[in-house]
Parts: structure tokens; sequence; C-alpha cells
């Protein structure tokens, strides 16, 4: 560092070219300068507001900050998706009695064979099927990213259920092509 007026040192850092050609590009596009942004960014980083960047993602805080923010979300949804969730059972098991009512034996039994896949999946159970091994971040990965697909198909998030103790998305088998594609690319992606 070297002094470049009263009360100003000149810094100077290891930085990917094309990285810090991206950054001084988007300052430009804000109206600012890369020193604007950089200064800004230390008086946040020292008064606190960005202790968050420094921590692992995969640290474990990190993953009970998430769970306690997702168990927040979930207490102030719950009733209502508990109510949606009951409802679609009523729904789907009357639709399964009137199904059976009208069918022959044999109809019946060709129906039962046909119907090797669940008609919704977990993200777990789904991986387990296409032979791949997730982790826990990995799943919150495909989670996220799965629900803002099918948000973008469906205009909504997919229901929750609950799988082995735990709120998770439940997805129709006629969306498992979102979550096929969501899981494939983060376990590629790492």
């Amino acid at each position: 560092m070297s002094n470049t007026g009263r009360d100003k040192k000149l810094a100077s850092f290891n930085c990917d070219e094309s990285l810090w050609q991206s950054f001084k590009s988007r300052c430009q596009q804000k109206g600012t300068t890369a020193t604007a942004t950089l200064t800004r960014f230390i008086q946040l980083y020292l008064d606190g507001s960005l202790d968050d960047l420094d921590v692992n993602p995969l640290d474990k805080r990190l993953d009970e900050r998430v769970k306690a923010s997702v168990d927040e979300y979930l207490a102030t949804r719950l009733d209502s998706l508990q109510s949606q969730v009951t409802a679609l059972s009523e729904k789907v098991a009357f639709l399964e009695g009137a199904e059976a009512a009208t069918q022959s034996p044999r109809s019946k039994t060709k129906a039962v064979i046909a119907r090797k896949e669940p008609e919704f999946w977990f993200i777990q159970q789904r991986a387990k099927h296409l032979g791949l091994e997730i982790s826990a971040s990995q799943r919150m990965k495909v989670e996220m990213w799965a629900n803002e697909s099918y948000k973008e198909r469906h205009g909504q998030v997919p229901q929750k259920q609950l799988y082995r103790g735990t709120q998770a998305s439940v997805y129709p088998a006629k969306d498992v092509d979102i979550v096929d594609a969501t899981i494939k690319g983060v376990v590629r992606g790492g």
C-alpha cells in the first residue's frame, strides 16, 4: 500500500482478470466506480452487515440457519398447508374409489401393474430411484432449484409433506422431469 493523499492508501490485490473486468463493467452499469463500490463494501463488512460472506456454505451453522428459516416459514404456513394436503388427500381417495368402482377385476389388476411408479416423489426417493446419492446440502440445492422450476411451470411452489420427520417438497409424477434434471445437474455440478 502506498499513500495516495491525505488519509488514503492505494490498495492492490490479485484478482482474475475477467472477474475484475466484469466487476468494473457492473459498477459502471450501476453508475459508480470500482473504488467507490469496494470502499462501501469494506465499510459494510466492518459494520458487520456482511458477516455471512465468510461463512463456508457447507458450514453446519449455515445449515442450522436455513433450517431455522424453513421452520419459521413452515410454522406460519403449516395450517394452510395441512388443510391443502388434507383436501388433496380426500380428492385422491375419492377419485381412487370412483376408479376402483368402475373397473372390472381384470382391469383393476392391469391398473395395479401399470402403476409401478408413485404418483408423487420426494427428492431423496427420486435420487435413490435414479441410483444417485445426494448429500444434505445437495438436497437443499435440488429442492430450491426444483421449486423454482416448478413455480415457473405452475405458478406456485409444490406442496410440502412430512418425509422421514422433516417437511419436504413433494412433486407429482407428471413433473418428475423437473426433479430428475435438477438432481442430475446438482450431482454433476458438485
